[in-house]
């Protein structure tokens, strides 16, 4: 899997609020790696937009106070540059993080358990994005499967074809950088609903086929048909690139995962 191929599917995703599709889940995307695998760098794309907020940590209060903005549109992504952090402070806070983000992804978050129930609020939906080490993953994956939020995340696994890449950056004193400053065009639409839901079934029967070895198939069907439509609307006269950036990707959906190369 090629770092731009990555790059452009999280871009996609944060772009699928924009999708004029039947379906409000948002789902999420989760990055699993060793360590200096480029999970962050790849995440932090997301700086390059106004209504994407890139966290090292959240807590279920400070969760509260971000629903305004996203009910409101004015936070459409959530990227955690490193979700093992979230557990640091013991599992009973940690259980109450998990299941404000698995209401964000789909059927919307309304109220803490402090709250009055009696009041009236807009769901508030939005894209999740994650990074963490495969330890992390091992650790927490039959839990996560479970409560139900494995099955709101597609999870990609990858490993860096060449290790020594970064050390070798280091070395000759260059930053690897892979957002706007290499190339990497942040293109954002006018206003929700603004992209076509134009997704054939003969093609959604092909991304169906993509998530086969994933938990579950509904919202990761769902997020992979919003991606491809905000790839064409991103690159509407090369469909052969379109298609090339979702199989690359895919690769890392499988059950060996892919290895990241630096294409830039």
């Amino acid at each position: 899997m090629r770092i731009s191929s990555l790059i452009e599917v999280i871009s996609a995703a944060h772009l699928s609020h924009y999708v004029n599709s039947p379906f409000p889940e948002r789902a999420g995307i989760m990055l699993v790696g060793p360590p200096a695998s480029l999970k962050t760098a790849a995440t932090e794309v997301m700086d390059n937009y106004p209504n994407a907020l890139v966290l090292s940590d959240l807590t279920v209060k400070q969760g509260v106070g971000l629903r305004e903005d996203i009910s409101a549109n004015k936070i459409v992504t959530l990227a955690f540059t490193d979700f093992a952090k979230l557990y640091q402070r013991g599992m009973p806070g940690a259980l109450n993080v998990e299941g404000y983000i698995r209401a964000l992804v789909a059927e919307g978050f309304r109220k803490a358990n402090w709250e009055d129930s009696r009041t009236v609020v807009t769901p508030a939906r939005c894209f999740v994005i994650g990074c963490m080490t495969q330890r992390t993953y091992t650790n927490h994956y039959s839990g996560w499967l479970d409560d139900g939020f494995a099955r709101r995340f597609l999870w990609s696994h990858f490993r860096l074809a060449n290790p020594e890449a970064i050390v070798e950056a280091i070395i000759k004193g260059v930053r690897l950088e892979f957002g706007s400053a290499n190339g990497f065009s942040p293109k954002v639409p006018t206003s929700k609903g603004a992209i076509a839901w134009n997704i054939s079934e003969t093609e959604s029967r092909e991304l169906r086929m993509l998530l086969k070895h994933q938990p579950s198939t509904e919202l990761g069907l769902i997020l992979m048909k919003k991606m491809l439509a905000s790839l064409r609307w991103k690159f509407p006269k090369d469909k052969d690139r379109v298609l090339f950036i979702v199989r690359d990707f895919s690769e890392s959906l499988t059950r060996e995962g892919a290895e990241l190369t630096l294409d830039q």
